[in-house]
């Protein structure tokens, strides 16, 4: 419990209910050690009489979060000491909070914080001491944090970026002996040459994937490697190679966690599996697949664990809804999308609403259709607004 402050009136300032006094933000901001802006409070601006609640939640929520990754990072070891196993499990533990940082809030929350753990992590390595052991720990994090980074920057569409990153995770993997982290970061470019419609390099990238990860691969990392490789063929509309992929995917999705399994593929399983299996549908031209697979997904997605792919979720299902001419339901399950972005920091669940709202934009002024599309107007930035 925070000094002074009960926990009803915490729970209404964190459901958005009511916004924080002055009182209350100097209180906040004592208790965590930050500054009005860290916790997303602000001033008015000069002729501004109200404030809009769900931007204070969201900033107070996102900025509370990001305060508490920002302590971590603060308390990883200074270059000038010996640096042992008990900082390989702090650090481990900063990374893996990048993880959860992008899950609950996403991407675009965790951006500027795992770049700044990467160029901490980076120092570490090239001004510290310590022993062989550690210094393979520190490089093998090194990786895994610009492969993040890789990730991030492919989500928001900044590929050329991404690219960069990516190879930055290459380089770390190879200095660290990480083939896990060589598999995970090929497998991330075979997805993004998919996007960009480059599908016999997604899966040259994905089989060198596969290559690497050799007999030591668990059934849950062949499976997403399947999925990837499944994803490339779609894309060269080679449905017969696609389809085979898919078959031998799903009998491994569901595996039990195995010892082995990467920190990263905890996110893996059916729910995963069957949102790729909507999007080849789609890539296939098979609608009605499309649709049983994002409606599967969507039911197989937890909200609280994982409330960022939730919400892509609704906007796949809403998406393929549009195209199905099922137009009602549609705009329905986007304005939901729309309603639980809210709090989230995702150029993927930005760009499709913006997707869906100009497949409906043709049909506003149908009842069914024109409020549910208003409130996902009113959720896009106002560069996509209009």
């Amino acid at each position: 419990m925070i000094p002074g402050l009960d926990q009803c009136a915490l729970s209404r300032h964190e459901n958005g209910h009511k916004r924080p006094n002055p009182y209350y933000q100097a209180l906040y901001c004592e208790v965590y050690g930050a500054t009005p802006a860290q916790l997303g409070f602000r001033l008015a601006l000069p002729g501004e009489s109200s404030h809009h609640e769900d931007v204070d939640r969201r900033e107070f929520l996102a900025g509370a979060v990001s305060l508490a990754a920002e302590t971590a990072l603060g308390n990883l070891p200074a270059p000038k000491r010996r640096l042992g196993s008990g900082d390989i499990v702090h650090l481990r533990q900063s990374v893996l909070n990048l993880y959860d940082l992008s899950e609950q809030h996403g991407e675009g929350a965790a951006c500027g914080l795992t770049k700044r753990v990467f160029f901490r992590l980076r120092g570490l390595v090239e001004r510290g001491s310590y022993d062989p052991a550690t210094g393979r720990a520190l490089r093998e994090l090194a990786g895994q944090t610009a492969r993040r980074m890789g990730s991030i920057n492919s989500h928001a569409g900044r590929y050329e970026d991404a690219r960069r990153w990516q190879l930055e995770a290459m380089h770390w993997a190879r200095l660290a002996d990480a083939d896990w982290i060589t598999v995970g970061t090929l497998a991330d470019m075979s997805r993004q040459a998919s996007e960009q419609r480059r599908p016999h390099e997604a899966v040259n990238l994905v089989t060198t994937a596969q290559r690497t990860a050799g007999p030591a691969a668990t059934p849950r990392l062949k499976s997403m490697l399947l999925v990837r490789e499944a994803l490339g063929h779609a894309g060269a509309r080679d449905a017969t190679s696609a389809r085979a992929r898919l078959r031998r995917a799903r009998g491994l999705a569901d595996h039990p966690r195995h010892d082995a399994d990467p920190r990263w593929l905890d996110y893996y399983g059916m729910a995963d599996f069957t949102c790729f299996e909507h999007r080849i549908a789609l890539m296939l031209g098979d609608h009605t697949a499309a649709e049983d697979g994002a409606r599967t997904a969507l039911a197989l997605s937890d909200p609280v664990a994982y409330p960022r792919d939730y919400t892509l979720d609704l906007v796949n299902l809403a998406d393929v809804l549009a195209q199905r001419r099922k137009l009602d339901e549609s705009a329905a399950t986007a304005s939901q999308a729309a309603a639980a972005a809210t709090g989230l920091d995702s150029g993927r669940i930005t760009r499709g609403l913006h997707a869906v709202a100009r497949r409906l934009d043709p049909f506003k002024d149908d009842p069914g259709v024109g409020p549910h599309l208003d409130a996902v107007h009113a959720a896009l930035p106002a560069s996509m607004a209009s």
